[in-house]
């Protein structure tokens, strides 16, 4: 038996970190009061001139709106674009210090959903920050827009935003056609030990519908389920998704599901439909999740959109 490997090399988009745009530069309307996305009301007085991202996708989007120069601290996973690797790092996506975050006086930070009791202390701080929790492709286009108003760019994030929502009906367009017996079950794996997947209420569950797939922990009761072999090996996976390893690296991989207890009979094993993805693409919800869901609709329906 034979497994095709295709690694997805997705085009990068373009995120400069040269002069910020023209609305930075003109100014807008501050104070600004906006609700983040876990329902927080949140003013900031003055446009932002040191701001700290406290996640790979929010550092996209900060880049992808030209507000490179303004950033002023990352996460050590925050590796794009390459920007990003000569900022101050402020620790892990998990765990970042607020004692470096602190000292590197942000007049914004733009947080994830778990970092709650850290947002609680720089709120008694009162350091204004903001929450991006996308958990649909079209959430994370409204969270471009959500960092744009907060900083000033709201015209430039709304045309960013615009720009990436037409890419994104350009697919549903050709997806929204497919009969639904035509659609094949499709098994993202997020990592192989313990098996994760993405679930319901999750931005890539949302993808692979859009792409034009069935996802088979859309069942699940939590969003980002733990699976054991055999419920994978029942559920019989037409196409499967793996987010980690390329080049030879990935090839190893393959190779080891393959030799998985049972899954010889698995429908995407015995057709070769095992493909690995970069997770930097899929796992983050920001600019180039796009470029992810096209890439996705490429190897699910080639006879639709080609490779």
């Amino acid at each position: 038996m034979r497994l095709i490997t295709v690694i997805l090399l997705l085009a990068l988009l373009c995120a400069g970190c040269g002069d910020l745009p023209k609305e930075a530069a003109l100014g807008a309307d501050f104070p600004i009061t906006v609700t983040d996305d876990v329902g927080r009301e949140v003013t900031v007085t003055a446009s932002p001139g040191r701001i700290i991202s406290l996640a790979p996708s929010n550092t996209e989007i900060l880049f992808a709106l030209g507000l490179g120069p303004k950033i002023v601290g990352v996460t050590d996973f925050c590796n794009y674009p390459v920007e990003a690797l000569a900022k101050e790092r402020v620790g892990g996506f998990a765990n970042p210090s607020l004692e470096k975050i602190v000292f590197l006086e942000p007049d914004l930070v733009v947080a994830a959903d778990l970092h709650r009791e850290l947002v609680l202390q720089l709120d008694n701080l009162k350091i204004p920050v903001v929450v991006l929790n996308a958990h649909s492709v079209e959430e994370v286009l409204n969270d471009i827009v959500l960092v744009g108003r907060v900083t000033g760019l709201e015209k430039e994030a709304e045309r960013l935003a615009g720009e990436l929502r037409a890419r994104v009906e350009a697919v549903t367009e050709r997806t929204s056609k497919i009969a639904p017996s035509k659609r094949p079950r499709v098994y993202y794996e997020v990592w192989h030990e313990p098996l994760c997947t993405a679930g319901p209420g999750t931005f890539i569950d949302d993808l692979i519908g859009l792409a034009g797939g069935i996802n088979v922990a859309a069942d699940a009761p939590v969003p980002w389920p733990q699976y054991n072999t055999e419920v994978i090996v029942q559920k019989n996976p037409e196409v499967m998704l793996h987010s980690y390893g390329h080049g030879a690296a990935a090839l190893q991989t393959l190779e080891e599901i393959a030799r998985r207890p049972g899954w010889s009979n698995v429908s995407c094993v015995k057709s070769g439909r095992v493909y690995a993805i970069d997770a930097d693409l899929i796992n983050r919800a920001g600019p180039r999740l796009v470029d992810a869901l096209e890439a996705v609709a490429r190897v699910l329906h080639p006879e639709v959109f080609g490779r």
